[in-house]
């Protein structure tokens, strides 16, 4: 995974320079991703007889994909709710444009093929699967989000050292957030015993961060705040990452509960 995006930033950045559109770095940053992880992921599988549980996208599988895209869907509208009965935040206006849902359309492939789809074949099906089939579940868990969140970190120090701009700014609060996202990924895939359902929040998270709740040009909606920081803090953070932690951990108990019901 670090192999792969830092080749692919190095190899997006290459491009920029050149005079390249946006557009066109970002699809190719994905598929040098994917084709360098999903290649070396698939090799070791084969190799350790690891079973991901991922390939081919079955109806249970799309039904993975869809619940697991609309579940941080469902959770920002409840947290637009509350923050706006709260008098938090007020909603000013909506954006509805061709450029919009176009640059959504652009951002959901890159996303695919640059984040979703390599992170969670490496770190909640390897990753997990290995760690899981030496450890206890807590351990492998853990195990989990430790490497998940030292991969962004490596990468940061890379880019660093042969001085290029870091992709991404590394403080405690995007440590916190990576461990939670982590949490709620690993939950999903433990819960629906598929990577479609982790895949499918990954991709509406970031959709959702991107599109609602940052106040960029090309936007869904424009709204004010009372108190600063609560887009980010509480809607995206509390209620997506937390509500799904709670949300899915509430289910994982429950099944857990009921299997230990069933054995005789």
């Amino acid at each position: 995974m670090v192999i792969g995006l830092f080749t692919a930033t190095l190899i997006g950045q290459q491009i920029e320079q050149a005079g390249g559109p946006i557009w066109v770095s970002q699809i190719t940053r994905g598929l040098v991703v994917s084709i360098i992880v999903v290649s070396l992921v698939f090799w070791i599988q084969r190799r350790y007889r690891i079973q991901l549980r991922l390939i081919p996208l079955s109806r249970a599988g799309m039904f993975h994909l869809v619940g697991g895209a609309v579940l941080p869907l469902l959770l920002v509208v409840c947290g637009f709710i509350a923050a706006s009965q709260l008098k938090w935040i007020d909603i000013v206006e909506w954006h509805f444009s061709f450029q919009l849902f176009f640059s959504i359309f652009v951002n959901v492939c890159f996303a695919f093929l640059y984040e979703a789809l390599p992170e969670e074949l490496t770190m909640r099906g390897l990753v997990y699967s290995g760690l899981r089939a030496k450890l206890p579940a807590f351990l492998a868990y853990v195990g989990q989000l430790l490497l998940f969140v030292s991969v962004p970190v490596t990468v940061n120090l890379l880019q660093q050292l042969i001085g290029m701009e870091p992709g991404v700014v590394i403080n405690t609060d995007y440590v916190i957030l990576l461990l939670a996202f982590g949490t709620v990924l690993q939950l999903l895939r433990s819960v629906t015993d598929s990577l479609w359902a982790s895949i499918g929040f990954h991709l509406g998270y970031l959709e959702i961060s991107r599109f609602m709740v940052a106040q960029k040009d090309l936007r869904l909606l424009t709204y004010s705040e009372r108190y600063e920081g609560t887009g980010n803090l509480f809607i995206l953070f509390t209620m997506v990452i937390l509500g799904g932690i709670l949300a899915v951990g509430a289910l994982y108990l429950w099944q857990r509960a009921r299997r230990k019901k069933a054995e005789p």
